[in-house]
């Protein structure tokens, strides 16, 4: 709370378990005020139903300062209490601080990709739409990744088998609805194989000429 008795409230939300910059959002600021309204919508994209029974949203509200910002509440919901396809609101109390449990992560979780495929016989060609990616990884001193899509139809019989999305800038759930399209003979679906790779511009050496696996990927 501010010398003026009032706050400058804002709200954090974080999907537990997960530590990735992608599974938190934070709300717009609302100045001077005890009784703020946001009316604003923040989305995740990608919660498999897997992640709906065993993931809660933590919701915490602090008050910005110029330095840093007060903490003034949370609560948490278990996601499996939210019905699929329906809007719930809730009334809820803030509490204090909850402690989170610490997890044994099984594996690293490099996020998620959505892309759809769609073979047309009359053209001879394969579409494949990039979507979005999800809860990438921040690569950046930032915390943030400059993301890009390559996607190769191998073994490799033109150039036009291999091709990129437009780079990202400063996010980890990017949004490219990028269409490519690849001509290939019905015949030879059977032996192609589809490899699609997600990087950070700037983290690897845009050239041919570079060492190791960094060259390899071109």
């Amino acid at each position: 709370m501010d010398k003026n008795g009032f706050s400058d409230p804002y709200v954090k939300f974080h999907l537990l378990p997960g530590n990735a910059k992608a599974t938190k959002l934070t709300s717009k600021t609302i100045e001077k005020s005890l009784n703020p309204e946001w009316n604003q919508e923040l989305i995740y994209y990608g919660i498999t139903e897997e992640e709906r029974l065993r993931k809660s949203l933590r919701v915490t509200v602090l008050d910005r300062d110029r330095i840093g910002a007060d903490f003034l509440g949370e609560t948490r919901i278990a996601l499996r209490k939210l019905p699929l396809g329906v809007t719930k609101k809730f009334n809820l109390y803030l509490e204090h601080a909850m402690p989170t449990p610490l997890e044994k992560p099984i594996q690293e979780e490099r996020g998620k990709l959505l892309l759809s495929v769609c073979y047309n016989i009359q053209q001879g060609s394969l579409f494949v739409t990039i979507k979005r990616c999800v809860e990438l990884l921040g690569m950046d001193a930032t915390g943030f990744s400059d993301p890009y899509c390559k996607v190769s139809l191998t073994p490799l019989a033109s150039k036009a088998h291999r091709q990129k999305t437009a780079i990202k800038k400063r996010t980890l759930n990017p949004e490219f609805n990028e269409t490519m399209q690849f001509l290939v003979p019905f015949k030879d679906l059977p032996k192609k194989t589809l490899d699609i790779g997600v990087y950070d511009y700037g983290g690897i050496v845009l050239s041919t000429a570079a060492p190791g696996e960094r060259g390899r990927q071109w």
